[in-house]
């Protein structure tokens, strides 16, 4: 189990590293000119409206449900549309997919999934547990790392009553919160870059200091969520 939750927090932490090293090598490659690229992606964003952000739900319910991984689909909404409505957006295309997912695993993938779950030890463990503490597993395993995703396959396939498992959803709200963050601070960590002359204002240290806090307090909060559920999966 251990083994697993290594492999899990390795592959929650590879879209945030990828983003890391583009905004980098974009600062490096555009320098002083990045301010105004961000300036015109953000005019194009606005004109769209409503419109650009019922698109983007659209998206993220099709491309997540096909395992395009979520992490980047929520840096994505915090660098397009701002921490309020990225964090709107995401959220809402959260909800929509998880539920298209959940109908998806209970009845036209159901056999699939039961037959991959089977074959991963870890996973069945868990599966199993949550048939034993339906609703508190299902809240403890939204606050980890592992694809939400794959949690509603998972869940779907194992008979959790449908208002439990879309109300578990809510708790994974902290976790997508951080990713739109890291979205929103990496932007505005290029405007710094490009700026003409080196100089920290206020607003920077509050979205820097916000984002250190987000990350500190997600991570207090997955790592007891993780100790619970290898507690409850644990032989007895």
């Amino acid at each position: 189990m251990k083994r697993f939750w290594r492999r899990v927090h390795i592959r929650a932490l590879i879209p945030y590293l990828v983003f890391g090293v583009l905004i980098i090598a974009a600062i490096i490659i555009l320098g002083e000119e990045i301010d105004h690229h961000l300036i015109v992606v953000e005019g194009w964003i606005s004109n769209l409206g409503l419109f650009g952000v019922l698109v983007y739900i659209l998206l993220f319910v099709i491309m997540t449900s096909a395992f395009f991984p979520d992490t980047i689909m929520g840096i994505i909404a915090g660098t397009l549309f701002g921490l309020k409505f990225g964090s709107i957006a995401v959220f809402a295309g959260f909800l929509v997919g998880s539920a298209f997912q959940y109908w998806l695993s209970s009845h036209l993938l159901k056999d699939r999934i039961e037959h991959m779950v089977a074959s991963k030890p870890n996973l069945l463990s868990i599966q199993q547990a949550v048939r034993q503490q339906e609703f508190r597993l299902q809240l403890l395993l939204r606050l980890t790392p592992i694809s939400p995703v794959m949690l509603s396959y998972i869940l779907g396939v194992s008979g959790v009553k449908f208002l439990g498992f879309l109300i578990a959803c809510i708790v994974h709200f902290p976790i997508f919160f951080l990713e739109v963050y890291f979205g929103y601070a990496g932007k505005h960590i290029a405007r710094m870059a490009g700026r003409s002359e080196l100089s920290v204002v206020m607003d920077d240290v509050l979205v820097i200091g916000g984002l250190i806090s987000a990350i500190v307090v997600v991570f207090l909060v997955s790592r007891k969520a993780r100790q619970a559920i290898e507690t409850a999966t644990s032989p007895k």
